[in-house]
């Protein structure tokens, strides 16, 4: 019991801090090549920061069982927060650059890395694909929409807006506060619309289809439980039904023996 608890914790922790890379590896990417604001620039610091802190915990500890990894030492430096917190550089450095684009690099190969380790949870729960849809889709369709609407449309003045306008499209919400003017926004809109239709559907049939499998391993469990305790008490039937043939005998022998004196 213990054991299976520590399994799935272990198992929720490195779901989290997959997440996380994910995360971190997108925010750092967009920070290199788009126009952000500077509040949301010290936002991707802290949290690079503390995506950072997090996998150096991890990779002190693959050290205290001596395996090295240099892709987790790469990933493990927070070059924005030393550059900026400690050597009072510019977040549009050019410095950052390069190094940022190493170390998206080494999340790629990080997440493929523990990826594989959760790869049995991630075909058990069907819930990812949903799931996966929708943040592929945030992902990928707010550095299209801002790329095609930032030159013409006056409402998408930074990467935030493009962000804002797919968000509330995915989740069907629909402000209405940033149109597309281009026929290229248009049409990511269309799909914007499209995937959030069908990452909804597949989420929802996902829960489903998981809240029924669980419900018939509860099922399975009690028919084996019954199965076994029938198992058992014909067991104690046939156990029973041989001391009667064996109290019959003596019977029988007894009745014998009175015959005969």
């Amino acid at each position: 019991m213990i054991e299976k608890i520590q399994e799935k914790f272990s198992l929720f922790l490195q779901v989290i801090i997959l997440t996380l890379i994910i995360l971190d590896g997108f925010l750092l990417l967009i920070s290199i090549f788009l126009p952000l604001k500077h509040a949301t620039f010290s936002d991707i610091i802290i949290f690079d920061f503390v995506t950072s802190i997090i996998l150096a915990i991890g990779y002190l500890f693959r050290l205290k069982h001596r395996v090295i990894n240099w892709n987790a030492l790469i990933v493990s430096i927070p070059f924005y927060f030393i550059g900026v917190y400690g050597l009072g550089l510019e977040p549009a450095s050019l410095v950052f650059k390069p190094l940022n684009l190493l170390k998206v690099f080494g999340l790629f190969f990080a997440v493929k890395e523990l990826a594989a380790s959760v790869n049995k949870f991630v075909k058990k729960s069907r819930l990812t694909y949903g799931l996966s849809l929708f943040i592929s889709s945030l992902l990928l369709f707010t550095i299209i929409f801002f790329l095609v609407e930032f030159p013409v449309n006056p409402a998408v003045n930074t990467y935030e807006d493009s962000l804002w306008y797919v968000l509330q499209t995915l989740t069907t919400v629909g402000y209405g506060d940033i149109i597309p003017v281009t026929v290229l926004g248009r049409l990511t809109g269309v799909i914007v619309m499209l995937s959030a239709i069908v990452a909804t559907s597949l989420i929802t049939a996902s829960a489903t289809s998981t809240l029924i499998e669980k419900f018939r391993e509860e099922q399975d469990k009690i028919l084996e439980e019954r199965r076994y305790q029938l198992e058992k008490f014909e067991e104690k039937i046939d156990e029973f039904q041989k001391r009667l043939e064996r109290i019959e005998e003596y019977d029988r022998e007894l009745i014998e023996m009175l015959k005969r004196k």
